[in-house]
């Protein structure tokens, strides 16, 4: 029998000494709570918040989806219907496909715009909930410049800013440049990193602003005037692009490398936002911080909790901490919302002493849930000097008897990891088997995908157990991926009992164990 806890739900504190507040997820990776309170409902590592129209959006990431928090704090999906792919422009944007929303944008017509990642597009979704393409034909590339925006080719977008013209600034991590496409539907590119295939370390476009060979556009934002924030975690810089086209370092780390800039001793600067007073907020990713730049100073706002250090796995998915903080929004009433990724929920931080009344009201109470025990430790640890892991099963499973579905595991550090050639081994939960289908993908440090060479996977027990060999890196010199996921296709039996089951196992490279779970539906559940 698995013994269950009831937790207190105990907030990040800002280092101004006020709790961050929930608005959407409960701590828990998984979907549900649709048109209920968005504090209950499930998140699976939010990528991005954006707002606008009265609402507040977010990128669902692993669910594929774009969720809504409307006035009165219910949670609705908006976009995606749960599953990777391609499909239903010109549709319902409910029943559409996604592959993984990396980042949103409100334009000034209220139609949100999803970056679009894994699909290499950007899609549109208007008042009326229909769902299209308006930059991107699909295919990975960096075509296009100077024709029709949705005849072009993006590479990986993995952030947006409209500015109050309603013109579209795209960051994409595959190549990394900034693209930008104006009302008249032209797309252009105007920040690119020098030294990119077929330069000779100048910018391969006319009138692109070189922003260097360190370089990866993974936030974005602009001001009232129209200039545009870049944030770099690549090159540990906040850039701005000023409306002539010049562009600056406005604040890098204290090494001297951003000569003239405000010096920040920041780790991995990844989201930025900009308030009516042009106050810059960013979010550190790999620093679990958020910082606000104003008067010519730096002030952290939120950060880890000292006693438990981020990415503890020891601490669980509601402890007390900021941890992978990588998507931010300003509110009108005051309050700076952040899509805490790792805890999978969005928190918001006043920012005034005397706080107007929120756009979406947080939880008056904090809910209780039930959390269960935490696995017992291996009975042969690892080393004391081995890098820290975090191991986890990202979203639950739930199937028909009969029913294929997939398990994806996410191993996540702080540290450096870099074993060389390993074994994994997995065990599927009861009722079920692997049907030897194995895939990796890396996250880099602004939540982008890097699909990975696939693993060795070898079946065991006749589907019972899988085992996966390959040469996992994080956190390394020239491969600064943070998380990676492994995605295992996984068959009920024909005959399998309905029922919850609790006895998956994963081991990674000999690390402690890991419970993955998997729900067998009645026959006649939806």
């Amino acid at each position: 029998m698995t013994a269950k806890a009831t937790a207190q739900r105990q907030e990040p504190v800002s280092s101004q000494g006020r709790p961050l507040g929930t608005v959407a997820g409960n701590g828990t990776a998984g979907f549900s709570g649709d048109h209920g309170p968005a504090p209950l409902g499930q998140l699976a590592f939010p990528a991005d918040v954006a707002v606008g129209g009265g609402a507040v959006f977010v990128a669902d990431h692993a669910n594929h989806r774009v969720r809504r928090i409307d006035g009165s704090g219910m949670l609705t999906t908006v976009a995606g219907d749960g599953l990777r792919g391609f499909a239903g422009d010109g549709a319902d944007a409910t029943r559409a496909r996604l592959g993984f929303p990396a980042a949103l944008a409100v334009g000034p017509d209220g139609a949100v715009l999803v970056a679009d990642e894994m699909n290499h597009r950007v899609r549109r979704i208007d008042a009326s909930g229909i769902i299209g393409t308006v930059v991107g034909d699909g295919v990975r590339g960096g075509d296009g410049d100077g024709g029709p925006a949705d005849r072009a080719r993006l590479d990986a977008p993995c952030a947006l800013a409209v500015d109050g013209a309603g013109v579209l600034y795209i960051g994409e991590a595959g190549t990394a440049r900034v693209r930008r496409v104006g009302e008249d539907g032209v797309i252009t590119t105007v920040v690119e990193a020098s030294g990119l295939p077929g330069q000779s370390g100048r910018s391969a476009h006319s009138g692109a602003a070189d922003a260097g060979g360190a370089f990866l556009p993974a936030g974005l934002a602009t001001d009232a005037s129209g200039q545009l924030y870049i944030a770099d975690p690549v090159g540990r810089r906040v850039l701005l692009l000023r409306a002539d086209g010049t562009l600056r370092v406005l604040a890098g780390p204290p090494d001297g490398s951003a000569a003239a800039a405000m010096a920040v001793d920041w780790s991995a600067p990844c989201a930025v936002a900009v308030d009516a007073q042009r106050a810059v907020y960013i979010a550190d990713l790999t620093g679990h911080r958020v910082w606000r730049l104003a008067d010519g100073a730096a002030h952290r706002l939120a950060e880890p909790t000292p006693a438990a250090g981020p990415a503890d796995p020891a601490e669980t998915a509601t402890g007390g901490s900021l941890t992978y903080p990588c998507g931010l929004a300003v509110d009108p009433a005051g309050r700076l919302l952040v899509a805490d990724n790792f805890h999978h929920r969005i928190v918001a931080l006043p920012l005034t002493a005397t706080d107007p009344p929120p756009l979406v009201p947080e939880a008056e109470a904090e809910p209780q849930f039930e959390r269960e025990a935490e696995p017992q430790p291996d009975r042969n640890p690892a080393p004391a000097n081995t890098p820290k892991l975090l191991v986890r099963q990202e979203v639950g499973v739930e199937l028909p008897r009969g029913g294929g579905e997939l398990l994806h595991v996410r191993v996540s550090s702080t540290d450096a990891w870099a074993p060389g050639r390993v074994t994994h081994t997995f065990t599927a939960p009861t009722g079920l088997s692997f049907d030897g289908r194995a895939t990796c993908a890396y996250y880099r440090v602004d939540g982008s995908v890097i699909a990975a060479p696939h693993p060795t996977a070898a079946l065991r027990e006749g589907g019972r157990s899988l085992s996966v060999t390959d040469e996992p890196r994080l956190n390394t010199a020239g491969h600064p991926a943070a998380a990676l996921v492994y995605t295992f296709g996984v068959q009920a039996g024909a005959q399998a009992e309905p029922g919850r089951y609790r006895d998956g196992r994963a081991v990674i490279a000999g690390q402690p164990e890991v419970r993955l779970t998997a729900s067998i539906l009645e026959d006649d559940d939806d």
